[in-house]
């Protein structure tokens, strides 16, 4: 893989994980404590507006009242991006639902059904303390969510060490992978679970294969920290023997293998799409 095609690699990678609606994205972050979406995404998906930045500055030069509360209402907030990590104007439920009443709009009723129903999941994904009280699916989303956001802690304690290009980053995951997986790389993972392409094996994990990978990136990234690691070799080597403990724990447990564990019927895309609405004629689907 050359350093072009790494660098895409890396742009789709940043994306994943984002909740999708069937028409336009809706990106949301988790951020102090709650949920928030990209502003500009909203007006995107209501409107269909094919400048939603300019529907936007008129829709404040017409709502004098909403224009005065917009500082109130919207502040940047970090989102993960196909770019990287951007401060891009976001907005709480609460203050969405309030710059949705000046937009006239037929899809307005089913995305807000929408919020709600987002909201309210992620309330009872916080009260289920019990990881045993969730259902697989729920247990896999929410462990997708954590790797990715322990990825990119452990790119920037990769980063501080040497790893700094996104080609020597992928050559340093695959030292993880083929630690934890007995010696197969991204690419025989990728071709063990029979992915197309453009599919991420991390999406098609289930619960206990995610939970082993997450323990991978949390550790390799304290263990980089803790013991000053530097330059790339070392990186790599330091990742790769993380991924080789955790395996032997997990044999010593007598647990499954991770390249023996089933691929589940769903993606992550899937079970996300499962739990969004279409926002098109006003149904929810």
């Amino acid at each position: 893989m050359n350093e072009k095609e790494t660098k895409a690699k890396t742009a789709a990678t940043a994306a994943e994980g984002l909740p999708t609606l069937e028409g336009p994205v809706v990106r949301r972050t988790w951020h102090q404590g709650r949920w928030w979406f990209v502003v500009v995404d909203v007006v995107a998906a209501l409107t269909e507006s094919p400048s939603p930045d300019g529907y936007l500055r008129d829709l404040r030069r017409r709502d004098e009242e909403l224009s005065a509360g917009w500082a109130v209402l919207v502040t940047p907030v970090p989102v993960t991006t196909p770019g990287g990590r951007q401060l891009l104007n976001c907005a709480t439920l609460e203050s969405v639902l309030r710059i949705i009443q000046s937009i006239p709009s037929p899809k307005a009723e089913p995305f807000k059904l929408w919020l709600a129903k987002v909201g309210n999941e992620r309330v009872e994904e916080a009260r289920a303390t019990d990881f045993g009280a969730l259902s697989e699916n729920q247990r896999r989303l929410l462990l997708r969510g954590q790797v990715a956001e322990h990825n990119k802690d452990l790119a920037a304690a990769a980063k501080q060490a040497g790893v700094a290009t996104p080609l020597d980053y992928a050559v340093f995951q695959d030292y993880g992978y083929r630690g934890l997986y007995g010696g197969l790389g991204a690419k025989d993972i990728h071709a063990r679970k029979g992915l197309k392409k453009n599919q991420k094996i991390l999406d098609h994990m289930g619960s206990t294969e995610l939970a082993a990978n997450l323990f991978r990136a949390t550790q390799a990234e304290e263990k980089l920290r803790r013991d000053n690691v530097q330059g790339k070799a070392a990186a790599n080597r330091t990742h790769q023997g993380v991924g080789e403990t955790i395996r032997r724990t997990i044999q010593e447990l007598g647990g499954t293998l991770p390249e023996d564990l089933p691929r589940p019927e769903k993606s992550i895309q899937q079970i996300q799409r499962a739990t969004l609405p279409v926002v098109g004629k006003g149904k929810l689907k």
